[in-house]
């Protein structure tokens, strides 16, 4: 687990940057106060350009890794681009309902979406 001092949404600090988990690009999903927000190391900073094209996101049970989530970007196609998250890579339970994500990176808030969950 990685510690996050909060500010509402915002992330004001967390240990998980300088994490192994950040250095081989592993993703993280962090929520509180009406948010999640998906923190993407400089590893896996190529992923950004696909996530952009989602207008809305949807966190739903894996249907390729059990004990996983998956966090689609939707955008109106029937392929849309998503990334599994183990669910040792979420920092509390995830429950259903209309959230927002917000997409992390060390440089700050790079994308914000509106987000369903769905299944939990």
């Amino acid at each position: 687990m990685f510690e996050m001092i909060n500010n509402g949404s915002d992330i004001v600090s967390t240990t998980y940057w300088d994490s192994e988990h950040a250095n081989i690009g592993l993703c993280y999903l962090s929520g509180n106060a009406g948010a999640w927000r998906l923190l993407v190391p400089e590893a896996a900073e190529g992923l950004l350009t696909e996530m952009r094209t989602g207008t809305r996101a949807t966190i739903e049970p894996s249907i390729r890794v059990p004990e996983a989530w998956d966090v689609v970007f939707e955008d109106g196609t029937e392929a849309p681009f998503s990334l599994t998250i183990d669910k040792r890579q979420v920092d509390r339970a995830v429950e259903t309902g209309t959230w927002r994500l917000l997409v992390v990176t060390q440089r700050g808030v790079t994308l914000e979406l509106p987000c369903s969950v769905r299944g939990a």
